[in-house]
């Protein structure tokens, strides 16, 4: 049975303006996989036409095999509420953007045994080998998994151009 570590918990991300949703799409599929993660599966997409503008929810699960015992996941849920087209100005010209909000969370497990190589972790083999084995190397792939994890928030983040606290 695997055991499962979570890292990040819906950490959000909220913005209201100006921006391309498709736009935010690409560039952050484009980074999970540069960054050697699956190919983003798409769990769920929808969309809905209201008065006050479209809204649009998908969610994200994207994975990255470390080794036969660990393996991250990212999930990222995305909301697009009130989306409207409209225009800004950048550098002198005119642009297409969609006007909104966006929420976005991220969620981040680390899987320990995702393989189930181990078929018994209450036996005293598994506890000594979590506990005096490879602690280390637990704690090394959830700091890896926090990283990655924040420097997709951070990407994010810098796209929406919002300061850092």
């Amino acid at each position: 049975m695997p055991k499962e570590d979570t890292i990040f918990d819906n950490t959000k991300i909220k913005y209201s303006g100006n921006f391309d949703y498709k736009e935010i799409y690409k560039k952050l599929y484009v980074w999970i996989t540069q960054q050697g993660y699956s190919k983003p599966y798409e769990k769920k997409y929808w969309e809905k036409v209201k008065p006050d503008g479209k809204l649009a929810e998908f969610v994200w699960e994207t994975t990255k095999t470390k080794d036969d015992y660990f393996i991250f996941t990212i999930e990222i849920q995305f909301t697009f509420d009130g989306l409207k087209e409209g225009e800004a100005e950048y550098k002198g010209k005119k642009i297409k953007l969609d006007n909104g909000r966006a929420e976005i969370k991220f969620n981040a497990t680390l899987t320990r045994n995702f393989k189930a190589t181990w078929k018994n972790e209450n036996g005293l083999m598994f506890k000594i080998y979590e506990k005096y084995i490879i602690p280390d190397k637990i704690e090394e792939m959830k700091i890896d998994l926090y990283q990655d994890t924040n420097k997709l928030i951070e990407e994010t983040k810098n796209y929406f151009n919002l300061f850092k606290f």
